[in-house]
């Protein structure tokens, strides 16, 4: 199967929800993280679609590496799916706060410009049948609002069912309610046999530790995923504020002191390709009000600024950036390019 596909059963919705994490900024470990990866390749009515058992225990591999509780199910049933998201609920319940991650791979289909996942037991003759056999995707984001995530990624792999050609309305999920700290991307490719998917290996691979953070993770997955042949990228929406999935954030920098600028190494900036820079905060220009807070709050956290964090960027902000742009050699503007922004939220 040619990677990527988007599938996913109703409770499986919840595990696409994924990489929930706390993205508090303290120094101490974060707490391990929760996982729910489905992976649905026989079906009762449709097409096999081997690569997905097998992309789902790629993806599986890759979080168990990273310490987390993985919840995997294979060719899950109407019944599986909702008993997996069942116990999904109940081991975040149990440790509240710490990363999720979910992931569904299988058929999915639209209706009424909806997108559904289906589970292995789904009989579709007709499309209304989405409405009885189908989960609606909208249901991921819910879950994750309902459990307060402040991180998280919907990741769904999609495999169309019928015309390929028929929208599913992946994009529709751009509008959802979801919190702040949610990203999602949705794929719909073609079968390749029993082959990792191209999001799947894309994730496998933005999933190395030790340390991985959400906003940087899905531009990488996007990034990657860019110019594959048979594969569509149908949704690609960066979480508003980014969380640490695996490892924990350093201490910050003690505060500037007037009238000399904070250390901060140029050395020390990640290197971020353009691709991803350009795909998580815009310029200024294109920034909301939330991309100007989540400045505001990489500002404080290295020591550049002490004043509000209100998306205003009054004058103490203006002499913030100007700082950080001494610091990594950039012109000393007071105002921030999509580059210098990323690299700024970007830095730990």
């Amino acid at each position: 199967m040619t990677p990527n596909r988007m599938c996913g059963p109703a409770a499986f919705a919840l595990a696409c929800i994924a990489l929930l994490s706390a993205g508090s900024g303290a120094a101490t470990a974060q707490p391990a993280g929760t996982a729910l990866v489905i992976g649905n390749g026989t079906y009762a009515s449709l097409p096999a679609v081997p690569a997905c058992p097998v992309s789902a225990h790629a993806v599986a591999a890759a979080l168990g590496t990273l310490g987390f509780d993985v919840i995997e199910r294979t060719d899950a049933s109407s019944g599986g799916v909702d008993a997996a998201i069942a116990a999904l609920a109940k081991r975040l319940a149990d440790k509240p706060g710490g990363p999720v991650v979910m992931y569904f791979c299988g058929h999915a289909m639209g209706f009424n410009g909806r997108p559904f996942v289906l589970p292995a037991s789904a009989t579709i003759t007709r499309p209304s049948d989405a409405l009885t056999q189908g989960v609606l995707a909208k249901a991921l984001f819910d879950v994750l609002v309902r459990g307060n995530t402040r991180v998280g990624i919907v990741a769904i792999d999609i495999v169309p069912v019928g015309d390929a050609s028929v929208p599913i309305g992946t994009e529709t999920l751009a509008e959802v309610p979801a919190p702040d700290g949610v990203g999602a991307i949705a794929v719909t490719g073609t079968p390749n046999g029993a082959d990792v998917t191209p999001l799947a290996t894309a994730l496998t691979a933005a999933l190395a530790g030790p340390t991985v953070q959400s906003g940087p993770l899905l531009a990488a997955v996007q990034q990657q995923l860019t110019g594959v042949g048979g594969t569509a990228v149908g949704l690609f929406r960066p979480p508003v504020a980014t969380g640490y999935l695996a490892g924990a954030p350093p201490p910050p920098l003690p505060p500037a002191q007037p009238g000399s600028p904070a250390v901060v190494p140029p050395a020390a900036l990640p290197a971020v390709a353009p691709a991803i820079l350009a795909a998580t905060i815009p310029d200024e220009a294109g920034m909301t009000e939330a991309n100007r807070q989540r400045v505001q709050d990489a500002l404080v956290r290295l020591g550049y600024y002490a004043g509000r964090v209100d998306g205003v960027f009054g004058p103490e902000t203006r002499a913030a950036i100007r700082r950080f742009q001494h610091e990594i050699g950039a012109e000393m503007t007071g105002r921030l390019t999509a580059e210098e922004a990323n690299r700024l939220v970007a830095k730990r």
